[in-house]
């Protein structure tokens, strides 16, 4: 049943399409993220400018608040598994999965879904924090060391 859930979330369009945000929304926050760093001076090599990496180096150079690591951390998570590691979960390759997975019925197509809209609409909050934050900057025309969040 797992697997013929998981072909209900592949064919179902708003499931798609709020997964499709979740992507887009990603990808935005981390060029954002980018940005930031580069303006506060430091190096960010594109190899290494995983969501992930991006909040491990913002939080080496103090420019995270905990609360700020604490929330870029949760969505950071929330992401790898619906990008990662959703399939996954239904033929049981990992242990936590962060939504249910037995007992699926259709409608349950729904929970999943509103996750993921759920998770795009935190990373687009997020990116807003992070553009002004830049703005900021860039109208201050100096470089502070403030916490971005």
């Amino acid at each position: 049943m797992k697997e013929d859930f998981y072909k209900l979330l592949y064919e179902n369009k708003s499931f798609c399409q709020a997964l499709g945000r979740v992507m887009l929304s990603a990808s935005k926050l981390e060029v954002l993220l980018k940005q930031y760093l580069r303006i506060h001076g430091e190096d960010v090599p594109e190899k290494k400018t995983t969501l992930g990496n991006l909040i491990k180096h913002l939080r080496e150079n103090d420019l995270l608040t905990n609360n700020g690591e604490i929330h870029l951390g949760q969505i950071n998570i929330q992401r790898n598994y619906l990008v990662h590691n959703l399939y996954a979960s239904f033929i049981n390759e990992i242990e936590d999965a962060l939504l249910p997975v037995e007992n699926l019925v259709p409608m349950d197509v729904e929970v999943y879904t509103e996750k993921a809209r759920e998770t795009s609409k935190n990373f687009e909050i997020y990116s807003e924090i992070v553009q002004d934050a830049i703005q900021k900057l860039r109208n201050k025309n100096n470089q502070e060391t403030e916490p971005l969040i």
